[in-house]
């Protein structure tokens, strides 16, 4: 049996809390995107139904937690979910570093995405705050991929020929 939904409900809320609870410094965009980690784990490693829940529900609570308009950041996650599940072929399956290259174009998009549809961030202020949603990007995908891979594998949710290989059991032939 496997535990998707209960996995993906616990790393949500503990993401949101975290998310929520982190101050917001003046010289970055946005805060850390723990919440869109989580999503663009689960666009890049799970099937397209799960992948779309995950985006829906994690844009919600993303936009209830930021006080921001509904729609906005959900619309981000379901496209940025579209991209990855476009180019998730090219990124090798077993390395963490594809948390960091995935969060290091889609926090500084975020950014540029709320500065366009939310407004109340200066484009001054948006551009100097790109470098450093990069790289905080970079940072918070890597631990988040980390951490939600360490959960599908205590969970269940991968197995392998050998223990510890953390193949997707979607992903296996066996």
């Amino acid at each position: 049996m496997r535990l998707d939904l209960p996995v993906l409900l616990a790393l949500t809320v503990v993401a949101a809390t975290v998310q929520t609870l982190l101050p917001s410094a003046s010289w970055m965009a946005t805060k850390p995107p723990l919440l869109t980690a989580v999503a663009a784990y689960y666009a890049l490693s799970r099937e397209l139904p799960l992948a779309l829940t995950a985006a829906l529900w994690i844009g919600a609570l993303t936009d209830v937690c930021s006080g921001l308009p509904f729609p906005v950041t959900t619309v981000w996650l379901l496209i940025l979910c579209g991209v990855i599940r476009s180019v998730r072929r090219y990124v090798s399956e077993n390395a963490f570093w594809r948390g960091m290259v995935i969060l290091v174009v889609a926090a500084p998009g975020q950014a540029i995405w709320y500065a366009v549809f939310v407004g109340g961030i200066g484009w001054e202020d948006c551009l100097r705050g790109l470098i450093a949603a990069a790289g905080i990007g970079a940072g918070m995908g890597w631990a988040v991929f980390y951490v939600c891979q360490w959960l599908d594998s205590l969970a269940g949710n991968v197995k392998g020929a050998e223990p510890g290989d953390g193949v997707p059991w979607h992903n296996s032939n066996v």
